[in-house]
């Protein structure tokens, strides 16, 4: 069996293709798990079907398959999907097969490149995705569409640009629900969820800044306000592509729902977020108050400390005191 070294413990069974290595199974039982981009000097380009999944993927009538075991100096891994809990894919890779990562129930977070071209039916059931970092091309162009397709529940996306400029996207979940139409007996599909239009902005592999800027006010609309919140913070933290007006309704939708919005990051314990929300200059007096007893009754020590001296004025500015004689 050949050997080399990595960053994770893996068991690799593999096959050569005329475009590259294709991974048919991937052994592993650590939480993060890095795929290597290369298998002896040639890249991976292909993950088959059910490769990373707890069930075996059926390799009889594979031909010229090999075997290479990936190490960082640890024991030879046993599977187990329920483990993983992160996965960095290939830098070339570009097919990913059905059911890839099937009842990968931990799955939380994934990276990959825009290289990826396909995706394969249901290549991320049962996964609970949370967080994708994509790094494009220079073209922009990127399987997000059909991966978005597949986690319908809330997803933050990272988009890195080859120039080194990143935005955040945050897209809420959404499902569909089978009503019956009594008289004519037939079956109608409502959509709920204000997610499903913010996964409409990927088009032709490219995302829509501007249309997905647009969703803000459907949900307003639907008093979503935990979405508008997450939104908000995060394209004005990343502000890529993002137009005055954009701009305005989202500091607007702060400034109306900061309980939310301070509720929220001190949840997520994202005092970095805190921080530049708090510079927005977007809270009331009162609303900055009511932030530092959500930081007390939760205990988060760090943020309070940040909140009493955003309150504390600044030299030169303190209540004038006269007195009469």
């Amino acid at each position: 069996m050949e050997q080399q070294t990595g960053e994770s413990e893996l068991l690799l069974t593999c096959r050569r293709t005329p475009e590259g290595i294709a991974i048919l199974r991937c052994t592993a039982d650590a939480a993060h798990v890095v795929l290597p981009d290369r298998v002896l000097d040639e890249p991976v380009t292909a993950l088959g079907p059910y490769a990373l999944s707890q069930r075996e993927p059926d390799l009889s009538g594979c031909a010229d398959l090999f075997q290479v075991r990936v190490t960082c100096g640890g024991p030879e891994p046993r599977h187990d999907a329920s483990a993983i809990r992160s996965v960095v894919l290939p830098a070339m890779l570009k097919t990913v097969g059905d059911y890839t990562f099937y009842n990968c129930r931990n799955l939380a977070q994934l990276t990959l490149t825009g290289s990826v071209e396909r995706l394969g039916s249901d290549s991320f059931m049962n996964c609970p995705l949370q967080k994708i970092t994509l790094t494009l091309g220079e073209d922009g162009r990127s399987c997000l569409r059909p991966l978005l397709a597949d986690c319908v529940a809330d997803l933050e996306v990272a988009l890195r640009f080859p120039d080194g400029a990143e935005a955040r996207l945050f897209f809420p979940a959404w499902h569909e629900e089978l009503e019956l139409l009594a008289a004519p007996h037939i079956f109608q599909t409502r959509i709920q969820g204000g997610g499903y239009a913010c996964r409409q902005c990927v088009r032709d592999g490219v995302v829509d800044f501007g249309a997905y800027d647009g969703c803000l006010e459907r949900f307003l609309a639907e008093h979503d306000f935990l979405s508008v919140c997450r939104m908000a913070l995060d394209r004005l933290r990343w502000p890529l592509r993002l137009s005055a007006g954009a701009e305005a309704a989202y500091r607007s939708a702060l400034s109306d729902h900061g309980e939310e919005a301070v509720a929220l990051l001190l949840d997520r314990r994202d005092t970095e977020g805190l921080s530049f929300l708090l510079a927005q200059r977007l809270l009331s007096p009162a609303q900055r108050a009511a932030a530092c007893d959500a930081a007390r009754q939760r205990g988060n020590t760090e943020a309070l400390a940040l909140l009493l001296e955003d309150l504390r004025p600044a030299p030169g500015q303190g209540l004038d005191k006269s007195f009469d004689l």
